[in-house]
């Protein structure tokens, strides 16, 4: 026996096998990594030839309102009252340092910060988004940029997140937009138990919302319950238009891969459709409706995107929501409904009647409202009318009365000094009048 072969042998690593069933979901924790909140950014090859003094020191507003050809302009230098008339060109601050006071930092992303400030101008309060980084080439402000055509393109729907203007200063872009309650996200762990009636709702909101860009070949890509604010009116914006690309004209290799969470299979294939937002529409229903902490990665993840869902969790929502949800997470993108086929659910169908029939009546309340202001204000002026014809009839009948006395008087007397024929004030008489005369004597 050899030297080598009287030694022991090193203990070799045993491998940790574990089986399925000792991966369980959880549910879902009230503080998070915020590292988990953030989304990598895609990683480009910067251009060198953009220089940091590309754009102004001062700043300027953007806006694709009115414009044809699809391309963006930077509008001329502000002038004192373009934005607000507290902007002064020549200060050392900038744009929103001296137009806005900043109260708190209320969000945070891989591109930009979102802030809540109150305004210099009209003292209300909004949501400014600033970019995190700075302009790294004109390629990355044009991405930049797009993002506000596509808030100034779906501002003006109810369950879309309201937008103001934005503008760009010292390579940064700032957006004003209004300012929501909270994100769905912190709703749901604040209340933890949502009432199925409430998530039908919400799904109705964001399904309205998702067929407005759907119905344009727009993608959003990043739909998840960071992204869904609720407005004062309780209902549900959908915001961060971030990764937002279009079917016909984005090239594939530009869209960028969303929170992973809520990410659908296929788009680590490269392959991205409508369906992609459907699946993670349905993951945000499943957390939603479970309190279910999303995995992001490892073998719950491949679980999820398999059509194994948590049936522990789910035991407690009603059959046609689960079947629903099911539908919409189904592996195969071809197999998921589209959203006018969800919007054609009995459920959705039934409270978008509903809702419907009560928002007429509320227009119809005022209506009703403004039809009573309009015919008071109609009475308060024919009051004036009638009070003014009566008074001028008296103040005539009045007169005559006095022209009348007079004359009789100085036919009675031969001889009179001045006299004075004085009306007291009454309620029905608008104001003293007196009449003076000058009685001659008779010839």
């Amino acid at each position: 026996m050899t030297t080598e072969s009287a030694l022991p042998l090193p203990r070799l690593p045993v491998p940790d096998i574990r089986a399925e069933v000792a991966f369980q979901h959880s549910q879902k924790q009230n503080e998070r990594l915020q590292e988990y909140r953030l989304r990598p950014p895609k990683l480009r090859l910067a251009n060198r030839s953009h220089s940091s003094t590309s754009t102004s020191t001062t700043a300027h507003a953007i806006s694709f309102r009115g414009e044809s050809d699809g391309n963006g302009k930077a509008l001329p230098e502000l002038d004192a009252n373009a934005l607000s008339g507290s902007y002064d060109r020549s200060m050392n601050e900038t744009y929103f340092e001296q137009c806005f006071t900043r109260l708190a930092k209320i969000g945070e992303g891989s591109f930009g910060e979102v802030f809540k400030v109150r305004s210099k101008e009209d003292g209300r309060m909004y949501a400014i988004k600033m970019s995190k980084e700075l302009y790294r080439s004109e390629h990355y402000r044009q991405e930049r940029l797009e993002e506000v055509r596509r808030y100034e393109q779906f501002s003006g729907h109810a369950n879309f997140v309201q937008f103001y203007r934005a503008w760009e200063q010292n390579d940064r872009l700032y957006m004003q937009m209004e300012l929501c309650r909270e994100s769905l996200d912190r709703y749901l762990v604040r209340r933890r138990d949502i009432p199925e009636e409430t998530i039908w709702n919400i799904l109705l909101d964001l399904l309205l919302a998702l067929k407005n860009l759907h119905d344009r070949n727009l993608i959003h890509l990043d739909i998840k319950l960071d992204n869904v604010l609720i407005g004062d009116d309780d209902s549900c914006k959908l915001a961060d238009f971030g990764l937002v690309i279009d079917v016909d004209r984005a090239n594939r290799h530009q869209a960028t891969e969303g929170d992973s969470r809520y990410m659908a299979p296929e788009i680590l294939q490269g392959k991205f459709s409508k369906a992609a937002d459907i699946f993670s529409l349905g993951v945000a229903m499943l957390e939603l409706s479970c309190f279910l902490e999303l995995p992001h990665n490892g073998p719950l993840w491949q679980q999820l995107r398999s059509g194994v869902l948590p049936h522990d969790f789910m035991k407690n929502i009603s059959p046609e929501l689960e079947t629903l949800i099911r539908q919409m997470m189904s592996p195969e993108p071809e197999a998921r409904p589209t959203v006018d086929e969800i919007l054609s659910h009995k459920k959705l169908v039934s409270l978008l009647e509903r809702r419907n029939r009560w928002r007429l009546i509320i227009k119809m309340k005022q209506t009703i409202r403004r039809s009573r202001k309009a015919a008071w204000s109609k009475l308060c002026n024919w009051k004036q009318m009638i009070f003014s014809f009566v008074t001028s009839i008296l103040t005539t009948f009045i007169h005559r009365e006095a022209v009348s006395n007079r004359r009789r008087r100085t036919l009675d007397s031969p001889m009179q000094q001045q006299g004075i024929i004085e009306i007291p004030q009454s309620n029905f008489y608008p104001a003293k009048i007196t009449c003076i005369y000058l009685n001659k004597a008779h010839p």
